[in-house]
C-alpha cells in the first residue's frame, strides 16, 4: 500500500492537522483531503507540525513528497546549483569521522566554519562542503536524487567515513533518514572533545523544523545553554521550507509577521532560519554555534560572497 492509500484509510478526519497547519487551513482541507490535491503539492512547508498533533502519525511531509515523486519538471535553477553543488569543497583524503558542513551554514556564516575546520583539523577530523541532497529529494526529480545519493555515497566509501557530523538541522535529519551511516550533531561532538564556551545567558531560541518533534539536537544544545527558551513553538516555519514559498508567499510571509510580534530577539541554531530572518528585519540575536565558538559572527546575506570566501579552503582544485 502506498502512502496515500494508507492515510486515506487510517485517517480519522479529527481536523486537527487543519487546525495546526497555515497551509491546510487555507485551502479548507486536512491530510486526507491532501491526498487528492496534486495541484498542492509544492504548496506544503513539508514542517510537518500536522503530524506532531495527529492521533494516527499521519505525516502530511510525506503526502506532499509522495505526491511529487517522479516529477522531473521544475526548480532547474535549484537542481543546476545544489546537483552536484556548484560550490562543493571536498577532498580524497581519509577521515572515518567526517565534518559535513553542508551548503547553507558555510555560505552564512563562513568566518565560523573556517574555525570550525581548522580546530576539527587538530583531531584528524577532514570537512565537506557539499549539499546533503534535501532541496533535490523535495524536487520530486527521481532522476537526480539517485544520482545525487550515488555521488556522496561514494565520496564517503573512498574518504571511509564512518561517522558524519553536520552543522545543519537539514543534513542531519535527511542523512538520518536516507542514508545507513551514523549521523552526529557539531554540539555533540563539540561537547564530547571539550570544546566550546558555556553561558547562563537566558536566550530566546527559534526551533527549526527538523528538530521540533524531537528536540534531540536542541537538548545537546543545552549542554551550553542550559536556560535557553524556546517561545516561538507556535510558529510553524521560518518559510523556506519544503521549496513552498514561491507558491504561498502569503503564508512564509505570515510566519515571520507572527515572528515580529513577539518582539523579542531570536537565536537560531539554522543557518537557513537566520538568513531568513536577517532579510526580513526580525531582532536576530546571532546563530548559537557562532557564540559557543566565540565568532559571533553576522550573517552574510550576499550569495557569491559567503560561498567564494569558503569554495576552496584549504583545498587545491
Amino acid at each position: 500500500m502506498n502512502y496515500l492509500d494508507y492515510v486515506n484509510e487510517k485517517c480519522i478526519e479529527c481536523n486537527r492537522c487543519t487546525k495546526t497547519c497555515d497551509f491546510l487551513t487555507k485551502y479548507h482541507i486536512n491530510l486526507k483531503d491532501y491526498t487528492k490535491r496534486e495541484d498542492l503539492k509544492y504548496s506544503c512547508f513539508l514542517c510537518d507540525s500536522c503530524k506532531m498533533v495527529c492521533p494516527v502519525d499521519l505525516s502530511g511531509k510525506e503526502v506532499s513528497t509522495n505526491l511529487r515523486k517522479g516529477e522531473d519538471k521544475g526548480f532547474s535553477l535549484l537542481k543546476f546549483e545544489k546537483s552536484p553543488y556548484i560550490f562543493r569543497n571536498n577532498s580524497k583524503k581519509k577521515s572515518e569521522i567526517l565534518l559535513f558542513l553542508g551548503c547553507s551554514f558555510p555560505r552564512v556564516y563562513p568566518k565560523t566554519s573556517k574555525k570550525l575546520i581548522d580546530l576539527l583539523e587538530k583531531h584528524n577530523i577532514d570537512f565537506s562542503i557539499d549539499c546533503c541532497g534535501k532541496p533535490i529529494y523535495e524536487t520530486g526529480d527521481t532522476q537526480k536524487i539517485e544520482s545525487h545519493r550515488q555521488r556522496l555515497s561514494k565520496i564517503f566509501a573512498q574518504k571511509n567515513t564512518k561517522t558524519i557530523v553536520t552543522a545543519c538541522m537539514n543534513c542531519y535529519y535527511f542523512f538520518k533518514d536516507e542514508y545507513d551511516i551514523e549521523v552526529i550533531s557539531i554540539y555533540k561532538l563539540l561537547r564530547d572533545l571539550g570544546i566550546g564556551k558555556r553561558s547562563k545567558d537566558c536566550i530566546n531560541v527559534f526551533i527549526p523544523c527538523p528538530d521540533k518533534k524531537s528536540e534531540s539536537v536542541l537538548d545537546e544544545i543545552k549542554y551550553f545553554y542550559p536556560n535557553l527558551k524556546t517561545p516561538f513553538k507556535d510558529i510553524q516555519c521560518c518559510g523556506l521550507g519544503g521549496l513552498a514559498i514561491s507558491k504561498e508567499a502569503d503564508i512564509a510571509n505570515g510566519f515571520i509577521e507572527k515572528l515580529s510580534d513577539k518582539k523579542m530577539p531570536v537565536t537560531t541554531y539554522c543557518a537557513s532560519c537566520s538568513l531568513r530572518f536577517k532579510k526580513n528585519n526580525i531582532d536576530l540575536n546571532g546563530h548559537l554555534l557562532t557564540k559557543i565558538l566565540g565568532t559571533n559572527e553576522e550573517e552574510n546575506t550576499g550569495y557569491f560572497k559567503g560561498n567564494m570566501s569558503i569554495r576552496n579552503y584549504r583545498r587545491t582544485r
